[in-house]
This record gives C-alpha cells, structure tokens and sequence, in this order.
C-alpha cells in the first residue's frame, strides 16, 4: 500500500528540486550577468582614472627631472668666483628656484655667505651625505609641520677632487604653478587636488576618499610628501545610474524567482498537507494505541480477577482497585493532552488573552500539585519572584505548559526526586524555570524534543511510559505568547526547561488578572 505513494513522493520531490535548481541556476546567472556588467562599467572608470592619474604624477615628476637637468648644466662647481654670476641666472630662469648654495658635505656654507634657513639646517643633518652618489640628483621635501622646504640637490667633485654639495632651493608658490599647468585641463570634468599626508590642501580642497571612483597616488620622488586625487564630478550621477539599474534588474529577477518558488509552494503545500494528515494520522493510531493498550490491559485484567471475585483479601483487593484507579487517570490525562494538544494546534486558545500574573499563577497551581508529587517522594522547591509584572497571556494554556514541564520532570528525574521551580523577570520576558536533577538530554536531541511524538533514544527514556506531545504542547503555548522553550540539559545531571514569555500589556478595559 506504501509503494505507489512512496514512488509518487519521490516523482514530486524530484520535479520539484529540477525545477527549483533551474530557476535558481537562471536568476543566479541573471544576477551574475547584471553584476558583471556593473563591475565592468565600475573597473572601466576607475581604471581611467588610475591611468589619468598615474600619467599626470608621471609628468609632473618628469618635469621636475628635465628642470633639474637643466641646473646641473647651469652650474658649474670648479669657478667659485662664477656662483654668484650662476644663482642670479638660474633664479631668472624659469626654473621655480629661489636660491642655489653651495655646501661642503660636512654642511659648512661656501656661497652664498650667509646663514642656512632653520628648516634648511634641520633637513641638512638629518641627510646621509657619505652615502650619496656623486652626480646623482636627489630631492629634500619637508611639510608645513616640519617647517615647509623643497630642493634638488646634487654632490659634485670640481677637478681639485674636492666633494661639493649644491642645493637648488624651490620657490613653493612657482611649484605650485608649475603643476596647476598640468591640472587645470582636468578640472572641467574631475575634482583635483593635491594634499600632504594629513590631507591638507595642498593644491585645491582635499577630495572625499570615500566616493566609489576616488583614487590617488603619491609622488615617487619629487613631491614625495604629496598626494595627487582625483575623481569624476559626475560620480553622483554614475553612481545613481548604476544603482538604479541594478534595482531594477534585481527587483525583476527577484519577481520572477519568487513568483515561480510561490507557484512551486502552493503546489508542494497542498500535497505536503495531504501527507502530513496522513502521517499525522498514523502517528496519533500508532502512540495512542502503544500508550492506551497497558493502562487498558490493567484495568481489564484487574476488573476482570475483582468480578469473579478471585481475591479474598481485603487489602489486595483495594491494591487492585488504586492500580485501576491510578490507570484510569492515566488514560484521563493522555486523552486530555490529546485534546488540549489539538485544541492548540487548531488556535482555538489563541483568543483567550487576559492580563495574568505568572508569579500569582504559578503558586496557585503548586498549591494543587505539590501533594500529589510528595506523595510520590519528591521535594518541590519554589522560588517565584512576586514583584513580577501582570502580563498579557492565556492563564489555561500558561497552565497547561506548567504541568506538562512538572509532568516531564517527574517522569525522568529517576532516583534524584528533586524538582525546583523558579519565575523571574529577565529583560522584558518572565521566566518559568522548571528544573530536575535526573537523566538529562544529550545535546543532540535537545532540538527534536520539542517535535511530536519524539522519543529520546536512551533505553532508560524508551522505558518510561509517556505520549511524546507534552514538550510540544509547551513549545506550542510559548509560541503562542511570541515566547520561546529554552532547555539547558547535560545527560546524568539533570535538565533545566525555561517557558519565556514576553512581558506585554492590553487595553485598560480588558484586562483581567488571574485574582478574578
């Protein structure tokens, strides 16, 4: 009778999967294609502004290369009497220096005679001039925190053999000019600037690094404290058309994506609905019957030996009549989960909302049930915080989950018959804590607990009688409340359940506490 069904099972599961993976291949490659193109559109403009960028700082330096070519021909270190004649040229020529010295390499100045700039001299020992190659130009860049200095320098040797150090010092406004030549054919349609390593304007304001397209790069070795930026001033407008495209073009991916998954659920749901009854219906015959069939077996063979009137003694004969009475009771309470359990699945207590006072309830309902579990050799111990606030629940269904964590705690505490019940207020939420010290849950079935008609796999569970719902009645009532079931268990130390509900409040006028 399972074959065609099973075979069916697997036809629409396989349909629907091959469908799934078809729609999720297509819209991820739509996606991808769309990416792509974006990507494209961004690496394109920002690898245009890296070559504008990187050719500009190459000219730049280049320029100031070829000027200090020019110098190093100006100047000529074997005639002293000619560096007057030389600094007055070069200062002419338009070659952005203010001053041309002429040092010894231990710093002792040999023309102009007068003393060095402070910034000059700072700079001056803070080079490594025995290590310098001779005729080799070098650049000395000093920020406005250092006390501003840009030169060219050179160590030269005249035919005296004697080592001479010749500084080209720059005029930091003709720089300036000098570069704005360079930069002012990108203003039309980039925002430049040039800014030290503190982002401070050197030339223009400092550009947002923040914007997509932005990109700069520092000097190599001229300017080798500054920083050239640049990005596109229509980045905004880029921007917002790439990211209205991909809006659209996601939205509609997206669109046909979930209304092809909508069709495929609405189809699945249905025959999911259909399976799930008559699993549903299965599951209930086979647990219904496995827990009615002892308590029933009793009661029938004791009835049957008290009405043939098998026992003549007085005591064994009330002994059969409690074992049939406490089986009785039994079937009472698994009948009554069943009904409560479907009850709750149908919604049928989701209506029922009042203003109850956890704390108060909880108390109330211990009163009643304490007897019966010291009856059976356990201690109860309480702890319920009575300051907690009233909060918007179903008192039946709160009591309902109580008992069936006190039920569940009793069944498995195994020899340590102690129970704690604890009610709190934590962060916006009461909760009732029901704690045993008995065989405790592995870690790895404390999810599937909660599921119906669940069993734990340990031999000592699978001896103890029980219907397997009561936890997911608790689940249930938690859900209910917007609350949630936290179990804290380790096997042979006992287990902890929690039922978290959410502190709310009702209307003025209907709200009714447990007292009434």
């Amino acid at each position: 009778m399972r074959a065609p069904f099973f075979y069916k099972k697997t036809a629409v599961v396989m349909a629907i999967v091959v469908i799934v993976l078809s729609t999720a291949t297509l819209s991820y490659l739509s996606y991808r294609y769309t990416v792509g193109g974006e990507n494209k559109v961004d690496t394109t403009l920002l690898q245009q502004n890296i070559s504008l960028v990187e050719q500009t700082v190459d000219r730049i330096e280049q320029k100031v290369i070829d000027n200090d070519r020019i110098l190093y021909d100006m100047t000529d270190v074997n005639d002293p009497s000619s560096w007057p004649e030389v600094n007055e040229a070069i200062k002419k020529a338009d070659l952005n220096v203010d001053q041309v010295w002429f040092l010894k390499p231990d710093g002792t100045v040999l023309h102009p005679v007068r003393s060095l700039p402070q910034a000059f001299q700072h700079s001056l020992r803070e080079l490594k001039l025995n290590q310098m190659r001779l005729d080799e130009t070098n650049h000395l860049h000093r920020e406005r925190g250092e006390g501003y200095f840009f030169a060219s320098y050179v160590l030269r040797q005249n035919r005296k053999g004697e080592k001479i150090l010749v500084f080209y010092q720059m005029n930091r406004d003709k720089l300036i000019a000098m570069i704005d030549k360079f930069l002012r054919d990108l203003s039309p349609k980039h925002y430049v600037s040039i800014v030290d390593f503190e982002n401070y304007g050197v030339y223009q304001a400092p550009v947002n690094r923040s914007v997509k397209y932005f990109y700069e790069r520092r000097f190599p070795s001229t300017f080798y404290k500054w920083l050239l930026q640049l990005v596109p001033r229509n980045y905004t407008e880029i921007e917002r058309d790439v990211t209205n495209r991909r809006r659209v073009n996601f939205f509609f991916i997206v669109l046909s994506m979930s209304l092809t998954l909508l069709s495929l659920a609405i189809i699945y749901i249905a025959g999911l609905r259909e399976r799930q009854l008559a699993q549903l219906k299965e599951d209930f015959i086979s647990n219904v019957s496995h827990e009615l069939k002892t308590p029933l077996s009793l009661i029938r063979m004791f009835s049957e030996i008290l009405v043939l009137d098998k026992v003549k003694n007085e005591s064994t004969k009330q002994e059969y009549y409690g074992i049939i009475h406490n089986e009785s009771e039994r079937m009472s309470r698994l009948v009554s989960n069943l009904l409560d359990f479907a009850s709750l699945e149908r919604g049928a207590q989701s209506k029922n909302f009042e203003q109850t006072n956890i704390a108060r309830l909880v108390t109330k309902e211990l009163e009643a049930y304490r007897y019966q579990v010291q009856k059976e050799g356990f201690q109860l111990l309480t702890r319920v915080d009575e300051t907690v606030p009233d909060t918007l629940a179903n008192p039946n269904a709160l009591t309902l989950a109580f008992f069936n964590l006190l039920d569940n705690s009793v069944k498995y505490s195994g020899d340590q018959k102690q129970i704690t019940v604890t009610v709190v207020q934590t962060n916006g939420f009461v909760d009732l804590s029901v704690k045993d010290c008995g065989l405790g849950i592995p870690r790895a079935e404390q999810q599937r607990i909660f599921e119906k008609f669940y069993r734990g796999a340990d031999p000592l569970v699978q001896k103890i009688r029980g219907s397997g719902i009561g936890l997911s009645i608790t689940k249930h009532v938690a859900e209910m409340h917007g609350g949630q079931v936290l179990v804290d268990s380790e096997p042979g130390f006992g287990s902890t359940f929690t039922l978290r509900i959410p502190i709310r409040e009702a209307a003025e006028e209907t709200r009714v506490t447990i007292d009434e």
